[in-house]
């Protein structure tokens, strides 16, 4: 009797460890820092913050003569042009004669704001946006500072340019995947407009800004809703926290993503000010000890939402992809 309850129990351990294999389910190895826990402090070292690095996108370099009128253009399809002024570009307050370094990037894909870390909102209100610009401008590694009576002319094409945009400047002036990061309305000259071309050769569109800062830029204008505005909720499984796990939602209608933020108290993530009967696509991205998952979830919003989303093993270039078709 003891011999077939060994080979019994035997049985099922080789028979549980054999479907195992065939599930997405994660096992962590032992030491693994999985960050299920939830906090109160997200910091450098935890894993949602790792994950963030890890997508986080580059820019591009050029370098340019401030002696002279100089205009950076990009190869891209955007069309980019930033022209920087004469005797414009300082450091430490001193007009700077010589070669500065440019590094720009313009994010107009949704899924970019999220590599970025730049989500469209300010404090707590969604934004749509016509495209975020980052600028960086250094001479041998010291960061430069743009003149105050000088601008930076901007030029970009978008295939369908909003009216009533302004400019936003970001909290933070570095490339950045802070889950404190904010846009704020410029309280200066700067200004945007639209310009279209589309009746001569070669046709296009787009926007035009002049602005007196660099670090990030945005052209921004509030979501035109007359739908009451709610509070969105959303939940993952308990393996998944605030510090391991990031989670969006990006507008289907408008280019606008916000990222929800996590209650440590409650366990779930959530954004106000969010108006209702939108069609959007709930994000999340999470790192797991050495493993990477990603959950996707369309709904469309309505009052009192709590979205549960589940997120399944995946990889980077699986999470990039889907940033990428956004």
């Amino acid at each position: 009797m003891k011999k077939i309850f060994l080979n019994s129990l035997l049985f099922s351990l080789l028979l549980f460890a054999s479907c195992k294999k065939d599930t997405n389910e994660f096992v962590p190895d032992p030491g693994q820092q999985l960050d299920s826990a939830w906090t109160n402090n997200v910091t450098a070292n935890s894993q949602v913050l790792i994950l963030s690095k890890n997508l986080e996108g580059s820019l591009t370099a050029q370098n340019i003569n401030t002696t002279t009128d100089t205009t950076v253009t990009s190869a891209s399809a955007n069309g980019l042009q930033i022209s920087f002024p004469t005797n414009g570009i300082l450091l430490n307050g001193t007009a700077l004669s010589g070669t500065v370094k440019v590094e720009y990037v313009l994010l107009q894909k949704k899924g970019d704001f999220i590599r970025y870390g730049v989500p469209t909102s300010t404090s707590k209100y969604p934004l749509e946006s016509g495209g975020a610009l980052h600028i960086r401008l250094t001479s041998n590694g010291q960061p430069l500072t743009v003149a105050n009576s000088r601008k930076i002319m901007i030029r970009y094409r978008d295939i369908e340019p909003r009216q009533g945009m302004s400019i936003f400047y970001g909290n933070v002036p570095v490339v950045t995947n802070s889950l404190l990061f904010d846009w704020t309305l410029a309280t200066d000259n700067s200004f945007v407009k639209v310009w279209d071309s589309t009746s001569t050769y070669p046709a296009g569109k787009g926007y035009a800004v002049e602005t007196y800062r660099t670090g990030w830029v945005n052209v921004d204008r509030s979501i035109p809703s007359s739908q009451p505005r709610v509070e969105i909720k959303a939940v993952l499984p308990d393996l998944f926290s605030n510090a391991n796990s990031a989670v969006y939602m990006v507008f289907k209608n408008y280019r606008s993503v916000v990222q929800l933020s996590g209650n440590p108290a409650l366990r779930h993530f959530s954004f106000p000010n969010i108006p209702v009967n939108e069609p959007v696509i709930f994000v999340s991205i999470s790192k797991v000890g050495s493993s990477y998952y990603l959950g996707i979830k369309e709904e469309k919003t309505v009052a009192n939402m709590v979205s549960f989303i589940k997120p399944t093993l995946s990889s980077l270039d699986a999470i990039n992809a889907l940033l990428n078709s956004l």
